[in-house]
């Protein structure tokens, strides 16, 4: 079942105060029917993540290298916005280093955006963490 935003936000504030890596709503796949309900979704993960004084870093599918220097080293979290087809060869080894860093028991979250086809070619990567994600379709 798919969460709403006010739901998502909940999980997340939720699981952002208990501080337990791997909490449910600690990596969130999202769909976005318009470019209004994308900018809240992105503003609700930024408002709940600053309130936890968490570093947050903003990441542009369409233009990111795959470098795992981009993603947190310690506790963090991660919006990876703009998921689209053609899927960027990036986008999956960047996901793959955030699993990494959850398999490390780090104390890390992700959000990633993107339209119904980018989320499902990502899914389609064999990432364990994607097809496990709360998802969140608003």
């Amino acid at each position: 079942m798919d969460l709403t935003l006010k739901a998502w936000s909940e999980e997340l504030t939720y699981a952002l105060a208990i501080g337990s890596p791997g909490a449910w709503g600690m990596m969130t796949v999202a769909t976005c029917k318009t470019a209004a309900a994308g900018a809240e979704v992105m503003e609700t993960a930024r408002r709940v993540v600053a309130a936890r004084g968490l570093s947050l870093i903003e990441l542009d599918a369409r233009t990111v290298a795959a470098d795992p220097g981009l993603l947190p080293s310690e506790a963090g979290f991660v919006i990876l916005h703009d998921v689209k087809l053609p899927l960027r060869p990036a986008v999956p080894l960047l996901v793959g280093g955030f699993q990494q860093l959850v398999m490390k028991n780090l104390f890390v979250g992700m959000l990633v955006m993107g339209s119904p086809a980018g989320i499902k070619a990502l899914r389609r990567q064999g990432l364990g963490l994607v097809n496990r994600a709360e998802v969140l379709d608003v």
